[in-house]
């Protein structure tokens, strides 16, 4: 696949995230995030770009000559914002579409970016605050770069194993509100 084809299915891809945030989804989620922070903190080590982690874009790294079409950049970034997306989002948009840009990203390296649009079409934006970042109920601790190193690869992010880990969330989240309800005392009317 071509350069222009791949940036053409990024836009594809991220014209049809919902960006409302889907707590069903969270943990799911939060694990795509981490993966995220992970491939971020190999591709900061790689470039000697720590200072930039986690948030940044790796293809102006790579080759700052090499920019996706503005006018897709403009026209994804709109609809993103139409649709609810908050300016990281959409900044972390425009970097992917950079990256999908590059003729030959370096070999070696995972896509930092994929786990991230993956997280996007499982359920929209996320946001930062003291240290965490959040989908609905749940945070991923932000940590160090060096934590995010050390850090296990995701072993799959198919739809599948993906579905798994949010069913498994929620029956124990419903177990939990049922055991909650048993033990209130009934209230006579």
């Amino acid at each position: 696949m071509s350069a222009e084809e791949r940036t053409r299915a990024l836009a594809d891809r991220l014209a049809r995230v919902e960006w409302l945030d889907d707590d069903q989804r969270a943990p799911s989620r939060s694990r795509l995030m981490s993966e995220y922070l992970r491939r971020a903190a190999l591709w900061a080590q790689r470039l000697d770009a720590a200072r930039l982690w986690p948030f940044f874009d790796v293809a102006q790294l790579i080759d700052p000559g090499t920019r996706a079409d503005p006018e897709l950049v403009r026209e994804v970034c709109a609809q993103a914002a139409e649709r609810g997306a908050n300016h990281l989002d959409r900044r972390l948009c425009e970097y992917a579409l950079h990256f999908a840009a590059l003729p030959d990203p370096p070999a070696g390296l995972p896509d930092p970016f994929a786990p991230l649009i993956e997280l996007y079409e499982r359920g929209g934006q996320f946001h930062q605050e003291a240290g965490l970042i959040y989908f609905g109920p749940m945070g991923v601790k932000l940590g160090s770069m060096a934590d995010h190193l050390a850090a296990e690869p995701l072993p799959g992010t198919d739809p599948a194993a993906l579905d798994a880990v949010d069913a498994a969330w929620q029956a124990r989240r419903e177990e939990m509100r049922r055991r909650v309800r048993a033990g209130r005392p009934q209230q006579n009317g």
